[in-house]
């Protein structure tokens, strides 16, 4: 998995507290089953929807990028399905297209439309945003070219100057 303790904070929503909580990198990596168990279980977590949220940060801690998850738990804090917003087929698409070596622009053109619709999906709602903002390590030094923008815009924040999407 791409991050590590070091450079990687995984936020959850809390929607009992209203409150983005930090999610240690042991809890995320054995709930996501990336672990050596491969037993999906987050504890303490209420059955129903969860968002969590990578933040990916520089070495001086800016915040780099942010990786949104959207995922359904069970009564037990089992992971039962993750959201991806794509059809069976237009999943495989998107997963063929991801390793072709030389992909055509029609290729990229797609992979672009349906790696969008699965970003989408995983967004945060509205709700969320401003205590997302309190939670969010690193935002303030975040640099204008970071990737985080894109999650950033998404949401509705948008740095001095510019236009949320």
């Amino acid at each position: 998995m791409a991050g590590s303790p070091d450079n990687t904070v995984i936020l959850h929503w809390d929607e009992c507290r209203s409150a983005w909580a930090q999610l240690s990198w042991l809890d995320w990596v054995r709930f996501r089953r990336l672990s050596d168990g491969g037993r999906s279980r987050l504890a303490g977590a209420e059955a129903g929807e969860h968002y969590f949220l990578v933040c990916f940060l520089e070495d001086e801690g800016e915040l780099a990028n942010v990786i949104p998850h959207r995922y359904v738990l069970s009564t037990d804090g089992r992971l039962v399905h993750g959201f991806d917003g794509l059809e069976t087929s237009e999943r495989e698409e998107y997963c063929r297209i991801q390793v072709l070596a030389s992909p055509t622009a029609e290729d990229m053109e797609r992979y672009d439309e349906l790696g969008a619709r699965e970003f989408a999906v995983n967004l945060p709602p509205v709700h969320t945003v401003v205590p997302l903002l309190r939670a969010m390590p690193g935002l303030a030094g975040a640099k204008h070219s970071a990737a985080c923008w894109h999650f950033l815009s998404a949401i509705g924040v948008c740095r001095a100057g510019t236009r949320a999407n």
